[in-house]
């Protein structure tokens, strides 16, 4: 039995731990004033909270407080902000939190009794050489503990800029500046951004910026991606490649960069924000943890525990402030593993990502301090916990938030050599076995690797839309247009060799002899300049160690053949309306929606529907299942289904390999399909395996959707009402009922009509109710875009019935003469005359008013086009008119610069006109010109 200690004792003891642990029990009231920061954040005395608990404390307690604080052994910096709001994490640097205010301070004695404390202001509105009120966010400390970084914005508008100051406060100075970009940005919202920088081990400096003005594909807003400058702020260029934000780079002992990416490559727009690393030359980026996990949504604030392998970091939501829980993760554990998370706060529930907690600054495996917030506290304060959820408030301000706390500490990382030659434009990859990886595939089978690339945006684009996108490039599959830049054959050994343009957002298909998907990468990497980056196979795993092998012995490289070459349809975008349409038309819309029949009740004409067109629509259906667009059994990526699109798919598990229509092309749909080509067939398997996309480029019309499609809708079903087509259907008309492109085609014209005479009449009706189930086309089965994640309960399988048997003919119009069938014609036709008048990208008479940044004006007289492909995406064209065939282009005789593959002349010369393209961009040399010669002027 243990004595208990005398009661003079234990209150001793007491005393003594309340003086001298760092967690003030008094703080100023109300009214008072003992300086602008206190210890503690309570306004009257009360005994220390531990576990979020007010308990009287033991003399255990007591000493694990005492043992934390310990831990804080030399001053501790943190910033005074208030705290970020909204609904996005990745837009922090528009916010303007609490209308500014705030600074860098540090508490130098963190460890000694409270009394003793001295805290002072690094930097502030107030201290000698002031940047102003404004906020101050993202400090880091250099190696050596002599300097820190920061950012600092001094409006809500403004631009953020680097800067760096001396640990003493003095030779404060400005490393950056990006306002000088502002008018290369096209999004909403305002200024260029550099923040989050961070000290590399060779003294230069690692943050992120937006000055390559890219917008986040499901938002106008900037895109934050990797750069680095050297210490003066000079040599400022990007390191990563991104169409999407990435998150708050730190060095890890070994020279690597680990960072946050967002990323969507046929994956959801919500829930990947995974941890990554990256050598600080931009070579090797590679998935740390998180890549194909539905949740924690976002990892952010990464920072490697001292002495471990173990990574603290953030648990945050995708549409919240950066904020959520704070954890370590392990990732030898597995990268897509939960277990390899431990959460501080939510012990039993490791990918909890939701709360008040951020910017970990890990002590040791067991203890961090941290920004966050007691129960029932609204501002955030600097706070420590341990692993088993004891908390201690350490700092707090009435008036303000606290952030970032960190040590001044110095730190060691190797310094990485430097390998990528920022004086070369392309970078090579090289494969040793493909088939590493590739489970159940078997040798020979692997004949062709493409690379594809996804395209990330620069200029804005208008409006919202039922599919979660400023623009549809898709119905909820593909979310950003896809740049093809060919392919290379695999060697039989299962090698491959080949280069790529560098500064591109690479990703990678292997494909059988028929050009059918075996695997595609949903991720992306970049080629390096100069750099040939090597791996073992395709998805193989990080841990795995290969048996050494002799590199100069494989096919791949003995031929050194590296060349990529067109695929047999060419290079560049992937456009459904210019591409995949041509080849319905040629083969398939006789039977399927044509003059004869709508076999197999699918329609693939392209007549416009409200956001894409009829045969897209029937291609792309969500025939059973929200997850699957069932034809090209391709991958919905919508928010709500993340736990379906987000983990990683098996070879021949999807796309052009398993998708009926692929079966039905190869094939020959049982000798229904004569005289299609290698090029059509092999177009419409990359079509397939682009994840239906729709829109092939970001170019866009102010115009997106149909806009006469609700009233011409509502119209034909007030008539519907009057020709007793409601016996057996209701209101709800599916997206094919009526084509406006070709009127006359419309299946609400053509279904209950009778067949023969001229008339296109199928008499397709029959006198029974139609079944609600066997509703052709439902692009959301919910009636929505899903945007929170569900349980994949929520999206089972509901099997289409078949088709009532028996029932007679149902003839609503015996011709073409019947009152009803004019008056719905005549709505179609007006529907489709008001679609023309504000045409979409898709339609006809849209070219003139096509936007890449840009306004081309109204109906040109003279309309020219070129090739636009994987190598002359992202230059300029110059066009130019002279008045000979070999005239030599120059300043006075040039009409525009574009990016787009078009231009229209509103005002050609009269007689024959000469034209001349010379293609040109940034640093590079102008092409020699190629002429474009015109048969007539005065007609596109």
């Amino acid at each position: 039995m243990t004595a208990k200690p005398h009661p003079v004792f234990r209150a001793l003891v007491i005393l003594w731990a309340l003086l001298t642990c760092a967690e003030a029990i008094q703080t100023v009231k109300p009214g008072e004033s003992v300086g602008p920061l206190q210890g503690g954040g309570e306004s009257r005395q009360i005994p220390l909270s531990i576990g979020g608990a007010d308990t009287v404390k033991t003399d255990e307690e007591i000493a694990l407080e005492k043992s934390m604080v310990s831990m804080l052994d030399v001053p501790l910096l943190f910033a005074k902000r208030h705290s970020y709001t909204g609904i996005h994490i990745y837009d922090t640097f528009y916010k303007w939190p609490g209308g500014g205010g705030g600074g860098l301070y540090i508490l130098e004695n963190p460890a000694a009794p409270r009394s003793e404390w001295k805290i002072r202001a690094l930097i502030n509105e107030t201290t000698p050489g002031t940047l102003g009120t404004g906020v101050y966010t993202h400090p880091d400390i250099s190696p050596d503990a002599g300097k820190v970084i920061f950012c600092y914005k001094n409006s809500a508008d403004a631009c953020t800029a680097i800067y760096e100051i001396n640990i003493d406060g003095t030779g404060l100075h400005q490393l950056t500046d990006p306002s000088g970009l502002v008018g290369n940005y096209h999004g909403v919202k305002s200024g260029m951004h550099d923040i989050s920088p961070t000290y590399l081990p060779d003294g230069r400096i690692v943050f992120l910026s937006t000055r390559p003005r890219g917008l986040v594909p499901c938002a106008n807003e900037g895109v934050s991606i990797l750069h680095v400058m050297n210490a003066d702020g000079s040599d400022i260029h990007p390191i990563s490649v991104n169409s999407e934000t990435e998150f708050d780079p730190m060095i890890l002992p070994d020279g690597r960069i680990i960072y946050g990416r967002w990323e969507y490559i046929d994956k959801t727009a919500l829930t990947v924000q995974s941890l990554w690393t990256v050598n600080p030359d931009g070579t090797n980026e590679t998935a740390m943890f998180g890549n194909n996990m539905t949740f924690p949504e976002a990892i952010l604030d990464p920072r490697p525990v001292p002495g471990s392998r173990l990574i603290a970091a953030t648990l945050s939501k995708h549409n919240a402030s950066p904020r959520g829980s704070v954890v370590m993760i392990d990732p030898v554990i597995g990268k897509n593993d939960p277990k390899a998370i431990f959460n501080f706060e939510h012990p039993d529930n490791p990918t909890y990502d939701m709360g008040e907690s951020c910017e970990p600054y890990p002590l040791s495996e067991d203890l961090m301090v941290y920004s966050g917030r007691m129960p029932g506290e609204t501002r955030s304060s600097i706070l420590m916990i341990n692993r088993a959820g004891k908390r201690i408030k350490l700092l707090s301000d009435t008036n303000i938030c606290l952030h970032a706390p960190m040590l001044v500490k110095p730190r060691t990382a190797r310094v990485m050599p430097t390998l990528a030659d920022r004086t070369k434009t392309r970078g090579a990859f090289y494969v040793q076995n493909v088939y590493q990886g590739l489970d159940g595939i078997k040798r020979g089978e692997a004949k062709w690797l493409r690379v594809v690339e996804e395209a990330s945006r620069v200029s804005s684009s208008p409006g919202n839309n039922p599919y979660n996108q400023t623009f549809p490039i898709s119905a909820a599959l593909a979310f950003s247009p896809k740049i093809y830049h060919g392919i290379i054959p695999i060697r039989d050994d299962g090698s491959i060799y080949f280069d790529a343009p560098s500064g591109r957002i690479l990703f990678f298909q292997v494909l059988d002899k028929d050009k059918r998907l075996i695997q595609s990468m949903r991720t992306f990497i970049q080629a390096a300049p100069g750099v040939t980056r090597a791996c073992i196979g395709c998805h193989e795993s990080k841990s795995y160690a290969p048996e050494p092998v002799n590199f100069t012995k494989t096919d791949a490289l003995n031929d050194e053949q590296s060349v990529l070459q067109p695929e047999t349809w060419g290079t560049g975008y992937m456009d459904y309306t210019s591409m995949i349409q041509p080849v319905w038309d040629k083969h398939c819309i006789d039977c399927h929606g044509g003059k004869n029949d709508f076999a197999g009740r699918l329609d693939l004409t392209g007549g416009w529907t409200e956001h894409f067109n009829i045969s897209y629509e029937n291609l792309v259906d969500r025939r059973e299942t929200q997850l699957v667009p069932y034809l090209i059994d391709g991958i919905d990526c919508m928010n709500g289904t993340a736990h379906y699109s987000v983990p990683l798919f098996k070879p021949r598990s999807f796309g052009s390999a398993t998708a009926p229509l692929a079966k039905a092309i190869v094939s020959g749909h049982e000798g229904r399909i004569k005289g299609m080509t290698e090029v059509e067939r092999d177009l419409v398997m990359a079509w397939i395996d682009s994840n239906g996309l729709y829109y092939g480029s970001w170019d866009y019309t102010p115009i997106t959707s149909v806009r006469s499609w609700p009233d011409t809708s509502n119209k034909l079903s007030a008539v519907m009402q009057k020709a007793n087509c409601m016996a057996c259907h209701d209101k709800t008309m599916t997206s094919d009922w009526l084509n406006l492109q070709t009127p006359e085609y419309s299946r609400i014209l053509r279904a209950p009509m009778a067949k023969g005479n001229s008339s296109n009449g199928l008499a397709i009706c029959r006198n029974h109710k139609a079944d609600p189930l066997r509703t052709r086309i439902k692009m959301m089965r919910t009636g929505r875009y899903e945007h929170a994640v569900l349980p994949l309960e929520s999206f089972a399988k509901v099997p289409v019935p078949p088709i009532q048997p028996g029932g007679t003919e149902h003839i609503t119009f015996a011709d073409t003469n019947d009152p009803n069938y004019q008056e719905m014609l005549a709505i179609i036709k007006a529907g489709r005359e008001s679609a023309l008048q504000n045409p979409r990208i898709d339609m006809p008479g849209a070219a003139a008013s096509i936007i890449a940044g840009q306004c081309l004006g109204k109906d040109g007289s003279l309309l020219l086009r070129w090739d636009r492909t994987a190598y002359t995406i992202g230059l300029l064209a110059e066009i130019h008119r002279g008045a000979s065939a070999d005239f030599k282009p120059a300043e006075n005789t040039r009409l525009c610069s574009t990016e787009l593959g078009h231009f229209i002349d509103k005002t050609p010369q009269p007689g024959q006109p000469w034209y001349a393209l010379v293609i040109t961009g940034p640093g590079k040399e102008p092409s020699s010109p190629g002429y474009i010669t015109v048969r007539s002027a005065g007609s596109q």
